[in-house]
């Protein structure tokens, strides 16, 4: 049916026709104890398929509802001649409040599966989809921020600076002009349905991802059970510590999601100046070694500078895919370890003082191997406690072929912003 061609009466009707079908639908549901304690009550198998089950019915929900307010959407473009028809500030708030509802029932739901009992039945496989969802949640959640920001600063959801003027048949122009109240309406919507629509296409990717996990672990259990054997669903929960001091994937991905890396930038700026001393113009830039980079921010600084070219590495597992590439995952622990090519210098920044005595030698042997000649060490061993404890960190570290540089690391450490690095950071020569 053209609605273009159908009575201005007509297409009232049908607008509110919907939106009152909307007004009217149910509350969302809610976790009542009851439902609680049954799922508690239930084996691993069927919690956590019972877990794919929500996501799915919410990833359609979500996506009936998306559906529903694009559709109603349109009957606002074909109205777009009679501005004062305002009811699409309801339907686009509606929505988005039912679907953030939806939401965080969901999550209810999970945070009382994967909290442990005595009887643990998500896997850390499992733990890290559930844990990724809940990063991009965060992400969502503060897009949100930013329409409810420009709703109640400016009255509008989208992009103040880019406005367009709409001609009679509602085309817009290819330029920004027109005072916001005149075209919007129509902005409004398209950010509004954008909004909706990144949440649909997160829930139907996390449901996919989710569900196809769920399938393997089940297949694994299905296979122990043939076999005679019990599968343990919470195999592996030593995720929460590391033997070898570095930080677990879980651990690392939280101070990556929830900003837990700290950046001295007056620690960098003395470094620059000081140690690194940059070239300009054609000659090739001073390189640096980023050993156990945590979230990569400290190379990541230096590289913005565009002086210097410093590359990350970290022992955590899957850090590269967590950092987005930033950081290369590599032991570096490990005896001998070869990277192919060496820098002018080296930072190590909290990472000795988590590891055990040995692993920390063998880390700073592989440093060495990996300094240049005249190059040097910008090291910290952690809270030292008092001088003494400063000076068995000194002579530690220079067993292994480096020098102390007294004089620089005075220099170095006032200029950081931090106490620790004021306290323990050191400087070390090749």
């Amino acid at each position: 049916m053209d609605l273009s061609k159908q009575p201005v009466e007509k297409l009232f009707q049908l607008l509110y026709f919907e939106l009152l079908k909307l007004d009217k639908s149910g509350s969302e549901r809610t976790l009542p104890l009851s439902e609680y304690s049954m799922v508690q009550d239930t084996p691993c198998p069927n919690r956590i398929l019972a877990l794919t089950e929500e996501a799915k019915r919410l990833a359609e929900e979500v996506n009936q509802l998306h559906l529903n307010t694009t559709g109603t959407s349109g009957l606002y473009w074909t109205l777009h001649k009679y501005p004062e028809e305002h009811s699409w500030a309801w339907l686009l708030s509606h929505t988005q409040d039912r679907v953030m509802r939806k939401v965080w029932q969901y999550l209810v739901r999970l945070q009382t599966v994967a909290v442990p009992d005595d009887a643990p039945c998500v896997s850390p496989n499992l733990r890290t989809i559930l844990m990724t969802a809940v990063s991009t949640w965060k992400k969502i959640l503060g897009e949100h921020s930013a329409l409810l920001w420009n709703s109640i600063a400016f009255g509008v959801l989208g992009d103040v600076t880019s406005w367009r003027d709409l001609d009679e048949e509602g085309q817009v122009a290819d330029e920004p002009g027109g005072e916001p109240p005149n075209v919007s309406w129509s902005e409004n919507l398209i950010f509004g349905n954008m909004f909706v629509s990144s949440l649909q296409k997160f829930l139907d990717f996390h449901s996919k991802e989710l569900s196809s996990a769920v399938y393997q672990e089940l297949l694994h259990a299905k296979h122990a059970e043939e076999r005679g054997m019990f599968y343990d669903f919470s195999a592996g929960e030593e995720h929460r510590k590391s033997e070898d001091g570095s930080y677990s994937s879980f651990e690392y991905l939280r101070r990556q999601t929830f900003n837990g890396w700290v950046l001295d930038k007056g620690l960098m700026r003395g470094f620059l100046r000081h140690c690194l001393k940059p070239v300009y113009g054609f000659a090739a830039k001073r390189s640096v070694g980023d050993f156990g980079a945590g979230g990569g921010q400290y190379s990541a600084w230096l590289n913005d500078t565009g002086l210097v070219e410093a590359l990350a590495f970290d022992n955590t597992m899957a850090v590269k895919d967590i950092t987005g590439g930033a950081v290369q995952e590599v032991d570096l622990m490990q005896p001998e370890l070869d990277l192919q090519r060496k820098f002018d210098w080296v930072m190590c920044l909290d990472v000795a003082s988590l590891l055990p005595k040995q692993k920390a030698a063998m880390l700073l042997h592989n440093i060495k191997r990996h300094v240049k000649p005249g190059g040097g060490l910008l090291l910290n061993w952690g809270e030292a406690s008092d001088k003494a404890d400063q000076e068995d960190t000194r002579r530690f570290v220079e067993e292994t072929g480096f020098n102390f540089d007294q004089k620089t690391t005075e220099t170095i450490r006032l200029g950081a912003e931090t106490s620790k690095f004021k306290a323990n950071v050191m400087l070390f020569r090749a």
